[in-house]
């Protein structure tokens, strides 16, 4: 029985070689257009290509592909892929830079995306609190015995002066005329409208969230799972950090502090927000908060490597923390 011979597939800007012992044996051209061309590179090798090499076994080969490299502007003219030189350097610098943009593309993930929707989020958060405590200042001057609530302006919104509202019986505040009042309706809507964009981006923050990490989202608030990732920078990021450091992100300044002898060492930081975490009792928060960690990272690495979805983190996390709640009774 004869040895099997051994070959290398090498891709190149201008198409797939098959090469055994330093001798082309087969090879298939892209496309002439720099843009089909990458398109081409970036896919893999087709099957009908891996077919016509059935006599060979496939390896990787360096000294075949700088064999390859140093034949391939001989290759592209021999070929027929370009008339000659000058034709050929301005298919190549077209390529390496359509290449370049698609590679550049590509390490910009959907994580990046959402967390910039996040931060966002959180912008839009703290003008709607400003500008709430900045109306609630102004219109008590007027009312100075309404209430602080969530969505008072809807209140001044809907009545405007204070002689409107549905419980007003007296006030020491200073009188208003209409145009007062209606700069009041006027501001209260700016802080509804903006409410309402807050929400409709908070929906898409947790959908967006929910389907890139499935799994970790599973264990914990969305939204708090977006903290996460925003604070990791990525959800590759993220996958990477061992369950000691997801147990206390968020609470790098008291962790530098300890570092630094001036605080004791923190126990957790935003994973304290976790239902788990606050749930438990105490003395046992610290234990909760490991065995949430030890379950996220697990849960971002499957979302992160494979995609899939895995029902049984919720409850394998659950199960684990009514146990241990179970024998500290």
């Amino acid at each position: 029985m004869m040895d099997e011979k051994k070959i290398a597939v090498i891709k190149m800007p201008i198409g797939v070689f098959a090469v055994s012992e330093k001798e082309l044996v087969y090879y298939e051209l892209f496309d002439k257009k720099a843009e089909n061309a990458v398109k081409s590179f970036r896919e893999n090798v087709s099957d009908d290509f891996i077919a016509r090499l059935k006599d060979y076994r496939v390896f990787q080969n360096h000294e075949a592909e700088q064999f390859i490299r140093d034949r391939i502007r001989q290759y592209a003219i021999s070929l027929g892929f370009a008339t000659n030189d000058v034709e050929f350097n301005k298919f190549i610098t077209k390529f390496a830079f359509l290449l370049s943009k698609e590679s550049l593309k590509g390490s910009i993930g959907r994580d990046k995306l959402i967390i910039q929707a996040s931060n966002a989020l959180e912008d839009l958060n703290t003008i709607i609190n400003v500008l709430t405590e900045r109306l609630y200042e102004w219109y008590s001057l007027h009312y100075p015995e309404i209430k602080y609530k969530k969505g008072f302006n809807k209140d001044i919104l809907n009545f405007g002066s204070r002689e409107k509202f549905p419980d007003f019986e007296k006030s020491v505040g200073v009188d208003i005329n209409e145009e007062d009042e209606n700069a009041f309706r006027s501001y209260s809507n700016i802080i509804k409208n903006l409410t309402e964009e807050k929400n409709n981006l908070e929906k898409y923050v947790k959908s967006s969230v929910k389907s890139i990490a499935p799994n970790f989202s599973s264990l914990i608030d969305p939204l708090l799972a977006m903290k996460f990732l925003c604070l990791a920078g990525s959800l590759e990021k993220l996958a990477r950090m061992p369950a000691s450091t997801i147990q206390l992100l968020g609470a790098e300044k008291a962790l530098f502090r300890h570092l630094h002898k001036k605080g004791k060492s923190p126990k957790y930081g935003i994973i304290y927000n976790s239902s788990y975490v606050q749930n438990a009792p105490d003395s046992l928060k610290g234990k909760v908060s490991r065995i949430v960690a030890s379950k996220l990272m697990l849960a971002c690495r499957v979302d992160f490597y494979s995609g899939r979805h895995e029902p049984k983190f919720k409850k394998d996390l659950e199960d684990e923390v009514n146990a241990l709640m179970a024998h500290n009774r």
